[in-house]
């Protein structure tokens, strides 16, 4: 039994290191741990409902992969030592597909799901796995079912400099952040968001650009803008990718 007892308190604090309580103006997160582990060496970016962003190419075709509007992302992601792969446009998302992957870049919001890919991409989300979910202005008519089913209401069409921004590992040395016709989220609940970058004029106050959903699985970081973060902005970028993948 004495053998025992000190592989008990190795283990005792490796769990309780896993656990960070996050409070944000008073508002207690540790019922939400971070996730803590470990991507395979393989990312999918998820660009199957791009209206027109990632894929577009100055030919106007849909280009080969690293040809393409998303083509510097591609690139950087490969310069880690990432695998990436992407979905064209029309392709499906499967439960096969995803249990490929730990990582998964969702990259433009035009279209709708089919509600299989929705329980695909549910069933991704209740393993430990990580998201980043870009989306863009919200002029279409469709709503976005998979930012909705994360609590995610983007609206409009918005352009400016975001500068005001919540102290965050992800916002660390960022002062700016170009942000070209992306959508916003007003009002956002901080019981489900942890905002890190706001939108403000004249008109509309505490309006979320960017942040965390609260989620006891998965790490997920959201954006409504996929131009602006397709010129690989540093250190938001490399912050991004870290936070993701750690």
């Amino acid at each position: 039994m004495k053998k025992i007892i000190p592989v008990i308190a190795v283990l005792s604090i490796f769990l309780s290191s896993c656990t960070q309580e996050l409070e944000i103006d008073g508002v207690s997160f540790s019922n939400y741990p971070v996730p803590v582990f470990k991507i395979r060496d393989t990312i999918l970016i998820d660009a199957s409902r791009d209206g027109g962003v990632w894929w577009f190419t100055p030919g106007g075709t849909n280009g080969p992969a690293g040809t393409n509007q998303g083509a510097a992302l591609y690139n950087y992601l490969t310069s880690l030592g990432y695998v990436v792969e992407e979905l064209r446009v029309g392709e499906a998302i499967t439960r096969e597909r995803l249990r490929r992957y730990d990582l998964v870049i969702r990259a433009g919001e035009y279209g709708t799901y089919t509600p299989d890919e929705i329980t695909a991409y549910q069933e991704f989300l209740n393993r430990n796995s990580a998201l980043l979910l870009i989306s863009d202005h919200s002029a279409q008519l469709q709503n976005d079912q998979l930012a909705t089913l994360l609590g995610l209401n983007f609206e409009g069409s918005y352009t400016t400099d975001i500068t005001q921004f919540n102290t965050h590992p992800i916002t660390q040395g960022v002062t700016s952040h170009q942000y070209i016709a992306g959508s916003i989220i007003r009002n956002p609940d901080p019981q489900k968001i942890t905002t890190l970058g706001y939108y403000s004029d004249a008109n509309i106050t505490n309006a979320a650009v960017m942040g965390i959903v609260q989620h006891p699985t998965s790490r997920i970081f959201f954006i409504g803008d996929i131009n602006g973060l397709e010129k690989v902005p540093q250190p938001l970028t490399k912050n991004i990718v870290n936070w993701l993948t750690q």
